[in-house]
């Protein structure tokens, strides 16, 4: 079973695919930098899908519950597990 966690990170970037996942299409999916509570930088990048929009610079907090991120994306075999399930005002 893998551990399900939130964790402060801010969008460095966007993701472009040639070919996703259908469950995928048309969503943003953003490069997050894991962040901890001084802003400092932690653990590697990853991949998340937003629902709530934001852009690079943007501090999010992400879930890695894959529930919530098939359940916005309406497909129960959807690939995606990391969301943004909020973007944080400074």
């Amino acid at each position: 079973m893998l551990k399900q966690e939130m964790q402060i990170a801010k969008i460095v970037g966007n993701m472009v695919m040639t070919h996703a996942h259908s469950s995928v299409s048309g969503n943003a999916l953003f490069l997050c930098q894991p962040i901890d509570e001084n802003g400092a930088e932690c653990g590697g990048i990853i991949v998340a899908i937003s629902p709530f929009g934001g852009g690079v610079g943007s501090r999010v907090l992400i879930s890695t519950d894959g529930s919530a991120a098939r359940e916005y994306v309406g497909d129960k075999h959807s690939p995606i597990r990391n969301s943004a399930i909020c973007v944080l005002d400074d």
